[in-house]
């Protein structure tokens, strides 16, 4: 979903400075690249700075930015799911299998006619589960670096 927004730009000396009429959603359009950025972001990802409303060079915004981690970046959530799905990939694996171990230690010689069956099926999606949820964490994953590598060009190609 995209956020629509109706901006109107006043100049106060230092430049055109984005100013939103909703209040309601308070996100930040940059007038260099027209990136919509959340209210608490003091620099876009072009390196305009909204405090200073004006371009800021790579290495001073490097030096004046915190140590990023996981839970800094703008697809923290997108990595947190991805870590979520390569975890799940295994445990969920894990109890397939085991459940599979324990449908043949505990099956009677009367009950292994349809029990076997089950426990192969048991270990076939076990198999399958972790190969989805394995390609669906590296599938976000992908996207994320490329987004990151979209935005290194986007700001490239600007300067």
């Amino acid at each position: 979903m995209r956020l629509q927004h109706q901006y109107r730009h006043e100049d106060h000396g230092g430049g055109t400075r984005p100013k939103v009429k909703s209040d309601r959603l308070r996100a930040m359009q940059c007038p260099k690249c027209h990136l919509e950025n959340p209210p608490s972001s003091d620099v876009c990802d072009c390196g305009y700075s909204f405090a200073m409303r004006s371009y800021v060079p790579t290495a001073v915004r490097a030096a004046s930015r915190p140590m990023t981690g996981p839970g800094k970046s703008r697809y923290a959530a997108l990595e947190a799911i991805s870590a979520g799905f390569r975890v799940g990939a295994w445990l969920v694996a894990l109890v397939l299998v085991a459940m599979g171990i324990a449908i043949l230690v505990n099956a009677t010689d009367q009950q292994k006619s349809y029990l076997i069956p089950a426990a192969v099926g048991c270990f076939v999606g076990a198999g399958w589960q972790w190969l989805v949820l394995k390609a669906t964490a590296e599938a976000i994953i992908l996207f994320v670096d490329i987004a990151y590598d979209v935005r290194a060009i986007a700001s490239k190609a600007g300067q």
